[in-house]
């Protein structure tokens, strides 16, 4: 228990530290029976600007395209696409955010917070497997993305299925993933090999958002030094029934 509770005040002195330009996912969920846009870190679920969200597309199980239409709300987005997809796949630009010299993060360009110690443009990317049966569709292009090179819906926890990480199509060797983002961000894979590839074991019955980050540093830019991705792949491991 002393261990467990040694991990969790770790974990919180990183995010704290980190700031939300680096804690922070954004991914796709069902909400009152709607796709939602989700942007927050494990349970937290927060508001944000719906003009971050700059793309929204869909592909059948065929493989062919679905045309999603983005509705803005004040503080959200819903998507809602034109007949049932297989996928989703979403591209979150979370803007710039800097450091300042007090240590507090503030949404601007390094440009414009004087005495910034540093400063980073977060791009989230997230592909949302929704329909998806047997054969998965060929999933479209994102800078980062975690490929689940089996179909993990239908899986019971506990049974495993392999993934891939890439970055701009290539894999990423040495990345730890989380398994559970939302309800246990502590919890990560082995890292990624030669290939990009890890083993994974299903983590829930219900929803499982998974996650990876890739920093990659940016050079002759005022506005930050480096930019900061994180990927999400979700999915729910056996659909409810409606009842």
């Amino acid at each position: 228990m002393q261990k467990l509770a040694c991990l969790f005040a770790a974990t919180g002195l990183i995010l704290s530290t980190a700031g939300p330009a680096l804690s922070h996912g954004a991914w796709v969920a069902e909400r009152w029976g709607e796709f939602a846009v989700i942007y927050g870190h494990g349970a937290g679920d927060d508001g944000y600007d719906p003009a971050k969200v700059i793309r929204a597309t869909a592909t059948a199980e065929d493989g062919t395209g679905n045309k999603v239409k983005v509705e803005r709300a004040a503080n959200h987005v819903l998507l809602k696409p034109e007949s049932e997809p297989a996928l989703i796949a979403l591209e979150f630009d979370n803007g710039f955010w800097s450091e300042d010299a007090n240590g507090k993060w503030l949404n601007r360009p390094k440009s414009e917070v004087p005495g910034a110690r540093r400063a980073i443009h977060t791009i989230k990317n997230s592909i949302a497997l929704i329909h998806a049966h047997d054969t998965l569709p060929a999933f479209p292009p994102q800078p980062l993305q975690i490929v689940p090179l089996d179909n993990p819906i239908g899986l019971r926890p506990g049974e495993t299925y392999r993934i891939q990480v890439l970055f701009e199509g290539k894999p990423l060797e040495g990345k730890e993933v989380m398994l559970d983002y939302v309800g246990l961000p502590e919890l990560v894979s082995a890292k990624t090999d030669a290939k990009g590839e890890a083993e994974v074991a299903l983590r829930n019955a219900g929803l499982n958002v998974l996650a990876v980050s890739h920093d990659v540093p940016l050079e002759g830019s005022s506005a930050a030094d480096e930019t900061g991705y994180t990927a999400t792949l979700t999915f729910v491991g056996e659909p409810h029934v409606d009842e």
